[in-house]
């Protein structure tokens, strides 16, 4: 079979064509089949190689390696082939393919001895500056394509800016030049990122690329103050889910960035010939200045300030779930016309079965009755407990309520009432004891972070305000607060 490498062929002008027009498939049809019938051409390896590399896939990018070293086989010196070859190992994943991303800087030095200052060659070097790979050359590495990328997007907006040019006007602009240069990369990811920053509604995001400094200052105490408010004015939790929110805008420019340089990648047609290129070649595009001192000053501020918010707002927080009030029980002698009354069958009764059943931990428990000497049925009871209950749900106030739903007593209407200024929650069940039978007595329990307990009123008649007001009134005489930790 003769091997054809240098003539021009009218498949790979086609397909060359799909292939700058986003046709990877067939693209790779066209290419696959010229080479089946008309056998090895480099052109086509390099048309085939580069749109299975298109589709942004690992399995692609194998088929891909695997195109380039059939061609590199049959046309060792070619450089288009040795650098679509050197480009794909530059901007593969070190971790994931080792080997291949190694092969990158040897294929480069060989590109670079062949032919220097090739158009290949500055191609290749545009390439490497996607992710910032090394291509063997000595000296600082190139900027990354996202930096190179946010460097022109900002001097074209800001330029046009101040010419009063629209948008739209400075997009068309840097897409002619862009087709003046068909194989300037830079140029044409330009071109792309303009033309996408131009739609329509995208006015912050364009703000965002002429300023990233003072948006990226912004960022950081917007999502700082947004963690911080949590805590400091008792919102809810997923208030803290401002703070993503936040970087929302930040997070679709850079998807739109990507998909622009993508798309420059596919659409820009590679260098042919090994002329080195005039210096006249790329007469609009400064170089891309390094990362200045003041652009990391700006960038480790920015993080440490959101570092600095959530850790503060997480120990705020904790710090506030764990705290409790610190009370002290300390019964008053009367209430509404009931003397406290010591030594009871009653009291002793129920301290007895607190410390028995009670799961308290260290806390303190307490039991006060309050009634007429001499008779036999007191008119109030009060028991619970003090101490570090930080961790208490609002379920806690219906255990009385549960109790008595397992016993033979009857267990009427239960309700939630207001706990007052006292905070917390209060519930009340109004039932017949056991061994009273036919008398109706109100039961309502409150828990906080500080104290848990029940007041239960042996009075006939009382509506639900008036219980529950009686044992808003016996909780706040009785319980006394400390400083809060």
């Amino acid at each position: 079979m003769q091997v054809v490498g240098e003539e021009d062929r009218p498949a790979r002008a086609e397909a060359e064509a799909l292939l700058r027009a986003g046709r990877l498939f067939e693209a790779r049809c066209t290419a696959q089949d010229a080479l089946d019938a008309d056998g090895p051409d480099a052109g086509l390896y390099v048309v085939l190689g580069r749109s299975h590399a298109a589709e942004d896939a690992d399995d692609e990018d194998d088929l891909a390696e695997r195109v380039y070293r059939t061609g590199l086989a049959a046309f060792p010196d070619n450089l288009d082939l040795l650098a679509a070859y050197a480009e794909l190992c530059l901007n593969s994943d070190p971790f994931d393919r080792p080997a291949r991303y190694g092969h990158g800087p040897e294929l480069a030095e060989r590109l670079r001895q062949l032919a220097p200052g090739s158009p290949q060659a500055l191609r290749l070097e545009q390439a490497a500056s996607r992710r910032g790979s090394p291509t063997g050359r000595t000296g600082t590495l190139p900027p990354s394509a996202s930096r190179a990328q946010r460097h022109d997007a900002r001097e074209a907006l800001t330029a046009a800016a101040a010419a009063g040019v629209a948008p739209r006007e400075a997009a068309h602009s840097a897409r002619e030049q862009a087709d003046e240069h068909p194989s300037d990369l830079r140029l044409g990811v330009r071109a792309e990122t303009l033309a996408a920053l131009a739609r329509p509604g995208l006015a912050p995001l364009r703000l965002l690329v002429r300023a990233p400094l003072a948006s990226l200052a912004a960022l950081s105490v917007a999502v700082g103050a947004a963690v911080l408010a949590v805590p400091a004015v008792h919102l809810p939790w997923w208030v803290s889910f401002a703070g993503p929110v936040l970087c929302l805008p930040h997070r679709i420019l850079a998807l739109l960035l990507r998909a622009a340089r993508r798309r420059a990648a596919t659409t820009t047609a590679p260098p042919t010939g090994t002329e080195a290129p005039e210096p006249t070649a790329y007469p609009a595009l400064q170089p891309v200045p390094g990362i200045s001192r003041r652009e990391r000053a700006v960038s480790l501020t920015a993080a440490l300030v959101v570092v600095a918010a959530v850790i503060t707002a997480g120990a705020w927080s904790d710090a506030r779930y764990r705290s409790y009030p610190h009370y002290t029980a300390s019964p008053p002698a009367v209430f509404r016309g009931a003397q406290l009354l010591p030594d009871t069958p009653a009291g002793t009764a129920l301290s007895n079965a607190m410390t028995v059943e009670g799961d308290l931990g260290d806390s303190e428990p307490f039991t006060y009755i309050y009634g007429t000497p001499g008779r036999t049925r007191p008119e109030a009871m009060v028991f619970g407990a003090i101490g570090d209950f930080h961790d208490t749900s609002p379920e806690v106030v219906g255990f009385f309520e549960q109790g008595l739903r397992e016993l033979t007593s009857t267990a009427g209407t239960a309700w939630n009432a207001d706990p007052g200024d006292d905070g917390g929650w209060l519930r009340c069940v109004a039932y017949t004891p056991v061994v009273d039978s036919g008398a109706r007595q109100v039961a309502c329990s409150w828990a906080d972070k500080g104290s848990l307990g029940t007041v239960v009123v042996n009075e006939e008649g009382l509506d639900h305000e008036s219980a529950a007001g009686l044992a808003r009134a016996l909780r706040h005489a009785i319980l006394h607060t400390g400083p809060e930790v």
